[in-house]
């Protein structure tokens, strides 16, 4: 199984693909995970992407597909999360994928619409004193300060204004990747408001899982 999940911030791609990983032993690969893992390496690679970090100025799309390189090439079952987010890093996805004699099985695609996302990600509260992450109506933080004494602040970027900002930029630059994978018969979309059981057994039934 090689596929990509889709989908705004939000959507539930991170928990959805670590429960991928999970259920079929495919390696969930996070760009930010690797990224974090390059530059902590050292490597030359790694000095790259911090110069660019430093700076403020995005990653060239052709390091972060070198960077993934080796994830992709190291196992044969793969959940991509996080990538790519635009055009420009499909091709460069698909050039490597060619070069590495690997063919992507499927696209998946988590939908919800901008209000439940920003109801959703507009109501975490993070603990500052354990950095455990609740929802003030889904999953409000305990009253008890022995279970976690907080306090419980909200993330500058989990306020509407950014949230709504990151949505814009998911509408301009990844939702577009939605048509270029449909017009090559790998795409499935899936209803990201379920229950997160019912999203990962809609994902594996997409992708041909049980």
């Amino acid at each position: 199984m090689r596929i990509i999940l889709l989908g705004p911030q939000g959507a539930g791609k991170g928990t959805q693909a670590s429960r991928l990983s999970e259920r079929t032993g495919a390696k969930h690969i996070a760009t930010g995970d690797i990224v974090r893992a390059e530059i902590k390496s050292g490597s030359d690679l790694g000095k790259k992407v911090r110069e660019y970090n430093d700076r403020g100025d995005l990653v060239p799309d052709e390091i972060i597909v070198e960077m993934f390189k080796p994830h992709l090439e190291g196992t044969s079952d793969w959940v991509l999360d996080g990538f790519p987010r635009n055009e420009a890093q499909a091709r460069a996805l698909d050039e490597a994928l060619v070069e590495l004699g690997i063919e992507l099985d499927g696209v998946v695609a988590l939908e919800a619409s901008d209000e439940e996302l920003v109801e959703r990600l507009s109501g975490r509260r993070q603990s500052e004193a354990t950095g455990r992450t609740y929802h003030i109506q889904h999953d409000p933080p305990p009253e008890d300060p022995g279970e976690d004494p907080g306090p419980f602040v909200q993330r500058k970027d989990d306020t509407e204004e950014a949230i709504r900002n990151r949505l814009r930029i998911y509408h301009e630059q990844t939702e577009p990747l939605k048509g270029y994978y449909a017009e090559r018969g790998l795409l499935s979309t899936v209803d990201a408001t379920q229950a997160i059981e019912a999203v990962t057994r809609d994902v594996l039934a997409a992708v041909g899982e049980k």
